[in-house]
């Protein structure tokens, strides 16, 4: 029974200490001439919430986005493509890369949003079996800024 104490507790702390530790999101920055603001989330969530998944931004690395976690990044107008990969040494992010491309607009906020949720969990005897679904895409501005606000910046 202790034994599974100190995994629980271990796995809790683990957890806790790959999710973002920045200020929580108060409120949307201003907005620059001839630049978009985009917003890349991640809300908080079991299935993979220890990973912390790099983001690029036409094929540079940018940041890692921690479970829990927002990054603000402003871009000139025109089409960028944004990446989720795999991570750094070690990551145990396990989805397939995720890219969308899109044309950004000047002087607009976007919103784009990193989910990982559970789909599925089995268990034969001893053998555990979890399944999940994952997803990065533009979201509108109503239903982003309400996951938002319960969110700390990556950095």
């Amino acid at each position: 029974m202790f034994n599974k104490i100190i995994i629980i507790v271990s796995a809790l702390l683990l957890l806790l200490a790959c999710s973002a530790t920045g200020p929580k999101f108060s409120q949307l920055e201003s907005l620059d001439m001839n630049q978009a603001n985009i917003y890349i989330y991640r809300p908080w969530a079991m299935l993979d919430g220890a990973a912390a998944p790099t983001i690029q931004i036409d094929g540079v690395d940018r940041f890692d986005l921690s479970n829990g976690g927002y990054e603000v990044i402003t871009l000139p107008l025109g089409t960028h493509k944004l990446t989720v990969k795999q991570g750094a040494f070690m990551s145990n992010w396990r989805a397939e890369e995720m890219t969308i491309e899109y044309e950004f607009e000047a002087n607009k906020n976007y919103f784009v949003r990193l989910s990982a949720e559970f789909n599925d969990v089995g268990a034969y005897g001893s053998v555990i079996s979890v399944s999940g679904v994952y997803g990065f895409g533009l979201i509108k501005e109503s239903f982003a800024l309400s996951e938002l606000i319960e969110l700390k910046k990556t950095k």
